[in-house]
């Protein structure tokens, strides 16, 4: 075996690849991170889940519908824990290591779960998450021939994917984009490989995976836009909620911080936790399901499907008792008695405005959105175009990975 130092070792540098499902990520895991940057390509899905599946089920995964190889990975985790895929992801790196010695790059693709981030990262210390975006529209023109153009499957699919209404072992992917710490987006479709749009995103990704396998060396001033949404994630600290901190931050023309806010009750109110022990949104659903399953006893057989159900229909998120981020940073502007012309200005947040935002940031003027969100709100999304707002993903270095990458060794 060659000789390899014990930090090769112990914390081999690894690239963890997750997104929505037409996003891109095993294309960009294959043909740039592998092909263009020496990294040898693992998929959870290929490598684990569908032989699996076909060992358990006797059928071809290539033949199974996507919800029906979604529920089996489901099964897995519940059975074996949440972490399994990962799990047996990190004993093949261990194995190959062993063998060869000298590989000590990798790329993991199709992850799905916040639980496989956690058992990568402590795994190695030298673990960097990638979110791969591409919207909705876009990635449903990729995937609709395998739906034979069946919309409302695709939704159904891209809905379980989400993990809003999902168990601890279920697929999370809103929850895993959240953890990464670098996102790009891949909304070009590539005819060619190697042509100027191919080039374009291996550009994108290349300096991402360089500043990962040399974390700190950066030279030039940090993006205007990485400060901002890493100010707005540490703002988003501040929130009690339980659910969800969300961060928001408005920014002048020059990239003054101008206003800010998280998401918390108002000031004369107790947080949730104090006053009811629970998310006040829980709660509700809580005594909804009590209520109904005294007066329709047969509900309490599928209780997930039908409070899954509840949650949808009612979109619960509106009955939260707190005030959101991007609420609390334009009160805050009235607050302070700030004058400066909206239209000129930007507003960073942590996720995608609800509808109720969206509202509010038409009405006062502001023109520019910069959002950090794989499902975005697709009423709010309506409401911003309609008003002339601009809505655009981040992409770059996020909060998670801000003080690993960048500084200066000292």
């Amino acid at each position: 075996m060659a000789h390899m130092a014990c930090h090769d070792v112990y914390n081999p540098h690894i690239i963890g690849l997750t997104g929505s499902f037409g996003s891109g990520c095993t294309y960009i895991g294959q043909n740039v991170i592998r092909d263009k940057h020496n990294y040898e390509f693992l998929s959870l899905s290929d490598s684990v889940l569908k032989p699996l599946f076909q060992k358990e089920t006797g059928r071809d995964p290539s033949q199974a519908e996507r919800k029906e190889l979604q529920a089996f990975g489901d099964k897995i985790r519940h059975d074996n824990g949440p972490e399994f895929f990962a799990e047996q992801i990190i004993g093949v790196i261990r194995t190959k290591i062993e063998k060869i010695g000298e590989r000590s790059r990798w790329v993991v693709d199709s992850i799905r779960n916040p639980a496989e981030v956690r058992a990568l990262r402590r795994f190695s210390r030298n673990f960097f998450l990638f979110g791969v975006y591409a919207d909705k529209a876009r990635r449903w023109e990729r995937v609709k021939a395998k739906y034979k153009d069946n919309q409302h499957d695709f939704d159904q699919d891209d809905q379980n994917d989400t993990g809003e209404d999902n168990q601890d072992f279920g697929q999370h992917v809103g929850d895993c984009f959240y953890e990464a710490d670098v996102v790009v987006t891949n909304d070009v479709d590539i005819d060619t490989i190697g042509n100027d749009d191919f080039k374009g995103l291996q550009g994108q990704i290349g300096q991402y995976v360089e500043l990962v396998q040399r974390p700190l060396s950066r030279q030039q001033p940090i993006c205007l836009e990485e400060s901002l949404m890493a100010a707005a994630y540490a703002l988003s600290q501040r929130s009690s909620c339980r659910k969800r901190k969300v961060g928001a931050v408005i920014c002048d023309a020059m990239g003054n911080i101008i206003s800010s806010g998280y998401n918390e009750v108002p000031a004369n109110e107790r947080p949730c936790t104090k006053e009811y022990m629970t998310c006040y949104r829980d709660k509700l659903v809580d005594d909804f399901m009590q209520a109904l399953g005294q007066m329709v006893p047969e509900v309490q057989q599928k209780p997930m499907d039908v409070k899954g159900l509840f949650r949808r229909q009612f979109k619960i998120l509106d009955y939260c008792r707190a005030l959101h981020a991007e609420e609390n940073a334009i009160v805050n502007l009235a607050r302070n008695g700030r004058s400066v012309p909206l239209e000129e200005c930007v507003l960073y947040t942590t996720t995608y405005p609800c509808r109720m935002c969206a509202n509010k940031i038409a009405s006062v003027g502001i023109k520019q959105v910069v959002y950090l969100e794989p499902y975005p709100d697709q009423r709010a999304k309506v409401i911003l175009k309609k008003a002339d707002v601009q809505d655009r993903f981040f992409r770059g270095v996020t909060f998670k990975a801000y003080s690993r990458l960048y500084g200066e060794e000292k």
